[in-house]
């Protein structure tokens, strides 16, 4: 007899839950059992087949009522999931890293937990993906990058070789960062900037060539 598919849940059920979900589904190596979401409003509805959850409860609790030993973030804001995160791992579930079939990720890369990579993206050699980063749909990671924990690479975004982002940074759909450059954490780079040069810490940079256009001071709890 065939061994049992891990049981999965999907953590957010907007419109990153709906891609996530087609992203497992797409994988076929877990049976995904729900959709939770911190808006228990929406419960009793069904996305993609799958029926959302009441989230009343500690998730260890909801873990047994509904018998699954995983959950995959579908959270786009980097503070939000990193909290969702801790939450989990704290409850000693398993955070599995979702990785589209269409995805072109190379072998000699290296991957933290909870990582999620969605279709048409591409992860080249040499590059470092710390827990709980998103790497969204057809973005380009190329050699040698570093991506620290709880970063987004938005869709269609390109990092060219030995880029650095750091933690909760945003790196925005369509936008390019250039050969070196580091995008330092809590920072925001804008959809179709150039980034030419660092990008410090906690700033918001925008339009060709990137250029500073405000602070982001939001911070994890």
């Amino acid at each position: 007899m065939a061994e049992d598919k891990p049981r999965v849940v999907v953590w957010g059920a907007g419109g990153h839950g709906k891609v996530m979900i087609d992203a497992l589904l797409a994988m076929g190596t877990c049976e995904v059992v729900g959709v939770f979401d911190d808006d228990d409003a929406i419960a009793d509805r069904d996305i993609l087949g799958i029926p959302v959850l009441t989230s009343i409860g500690r998730i260890a609790e909801l873990a047994r009522k509904y018998d699954f030993g995983g959950v995959a973030i579908a959270i786009g804001d980097n503070f939000a999931r990193d909290r969702k995160f801790r939450e989990i791992r704290a409850a000693r579930l398993r955070i599995p890293n979702v990785i589209h079939p269409s995805a072109h990720v190379s072998r000699f890369i290296r991957l933290g937990e909870g990582v999620t990579i969605l279709a048409g993206a591409t992860i080249n050699p040499g590059t470092t993906i710390e827990d709980n980063v998103c790497v969204n749909t057809a973005a380009s990671v190329d050699h040698d990058n570093y991506l620290e924990r709880s970063c987004h690479v938005y869709p269609n975004a390109t990092l060219t070789g030995n880029v650095r982002v750091g933690s909760f940074a945003y790196v925005g759909s369509g936008a390019v960062v250039t050969p070196g450059v580091s995008i330092h954490r809590y920072s925001y780079v804008g959809a179709g900037a150039v980034v030419r040069k660092d990008v410090p810490e906690g700033v918001i940079v925008a339009g060709v060539p990137a250029k500073e256009i405000g602070r982001q001071s939001k911070r994890p709890e």
